[in-house]
């Protein structure tokens, strides 16, 4: 794999570099530098890399025009953003890639920890591999298309773990859908949710992601399964007969699932949500409301739903290191939690500044990719095997910050 890290700060380069250089095979991968976004062109079109590092932040040209003349180009490697900058810059950048068809795996924060650094490689790495049998994505995919990808199965949901933030435990999972075509590859989600939505698939696609994890509940050990699902699904009986039907067949489902809302949804009738949620909770189903905060229906929705947790945004828990707003509001939801008693979550976790910071606020769990990328279900026990060391790792350096900090002077 030929790789092209793109940074101007000279020592940042070098860092990245030698830590880059412990993680892969000198036989078989090769790291090209560039200085800015016009040297890391030409870059491109000399060594035709796989994958590239991009900071954001840099002279002549920044790293944004740089990945929308990428774009211009039909870029096809994967590309791992590398920048300090604010999280509502990095989510337009993220939003921009997805519109483009870039593919964009991640962001790695600065500093870089080598631990998140290997995470992002191994995607890198798959990624490269199921790109090498496949041919170039139609500009626009038709509602034949997706249907198509229903019969075909290909459709797969990928598995994010959540974690207790107290003591590293893996509780719980966040079902996450892909669209693996053996001809074009990992389809960017932008090419195809929309049209999910559109030819009114959504509840299809809960009910597919349910049922793998029906198929493959060894590997979850009775860990709870978030699924996401729109308000129009919720109150669509026919989905929640379906769901019933399925839980009178395997008796623990709701032991097995449970349901994320979006926030930003509304409801076109209370009345309609209530009667879905209800039905569910008297088979022991819960609620959670994703992406809290983000949208003005927030505290109604918690009025009319039992929710049972709560998901903070992403964009708020990423800006807390640099933005002093987002911790307060990061801070007065985890107290409106609390209050409420319902569980906390926390996603975006990308770096051990933000699981420390989230430990102290008595967050209660967390995911991102400081914990995992999201993976498919045969990954999740090396996944869990390999965090089981991280985490023991973690918890003994909390004790002896702690026993540092009782032994200093008053």
């Amino acid at each position: 794999m030929d790789i092209l890290l793109i940074e101007d700060h000279d020592f940042q380069r070098q860092v990245l570099a030698t830590q880059l250089a412990h993680l892969i095979d000198p036989n078989q991968d090769q790291i090209y530098c560039a200085a800015n976004g016009i040297d890391a062109l030409a870059a491109v079109t000399r060594y035709q890399p796989q994958l590239l590092f991009c900071d954001l932040n840099m002279p002549q040209m920044d790293g944004i025009s740089f990945l929308g003349h990428l774009a211009e180009q039909q870029f096809t490697g994967a590309i791992i953003i590398t920048s300090a900058l604010n999280a509502e810059v990095l989510i337009s950048v993220n939003k921009m890639c997805q519109n483009y068809g870039l593919n964009l795996l991640g962001i790695l924060s600065k500093p870089t920890h080598i631990e998140q650094l290997q995470q992002l490689l191994t995607v890198a790495t798959n990624h490269l591999q199921l790109c090498d049998t496949t041919m170039p994505l139609p500009q626009v995919l038709t509602e034949q298309d997706i249907i198509d990808a229903f019969n075909a199965n290909y459709l797969t949901p990928y598995y994010q773990p959540i974690v207790n933030l107290k003591t590293g435990e893996w509780v719980a999972s966040e079902a996450l859908i892909r669209f693996i075509h053996p001809a074009y590859g990992i389809v960017p989600a932008s090419c195809f949710i929309q049209h999910l939505t559109q030819i009114g698939k959504d509840s299809h696609l809960a009910l597919l992601i349910i049922n793998h994890i029906i198929d493959h509940q060894a590997i979850f050990e009775g860990r709870r399964v978030a699924v996401n699902i729109s308000a129009k699904t919720l109150v669509e009986r026919s989905f929640i007969n379906n769901v019933l039907a399925l839980h009178y067949q395997y008796p623990h489902l709701h032991h097995w699932v449970y349901f994320e809302l979006t926030e930003s949804d509304l409801f076109e009738s209370a009345g309609k949500a209530l009667e879905a949620a209800a039905r569910l909770g008297m088979h022991g189903f819960s609620l959670s409301i994703d992406d809290f905060g983000t949208g003005y229906s927030s505290l109604k929705q918690l009025d009319i739903l039992p929710f049972k947790s709560l998901k903070l945004d992403i964009s708020f828990v990423q800006a807390m290191p640099t933005n002093y707003t987002a911790k307060v509001i990061i801070e007065t939801c985890l107290l409106l939690a609390h209050r409420l008693n319902l569980t906390s979550i926390a996603e975006g976790v990308e770096d051990i500044t933000l699981w420390l910071k989230l430990q102290k606020m008595d967050c209660e769990l967390a995911q991102g990719y400081f914990i995992s990328p999201p993976l498919p279900f045969s990954q999740i026990p090396i996944w869990h095997a390999q965090w089981q060391q991280r985490n023991q790792q973690l918890l003994n350096n909390s004790s002896l910050e702690d026993i540092a900090a009782k032994r200093q002077p008053l």
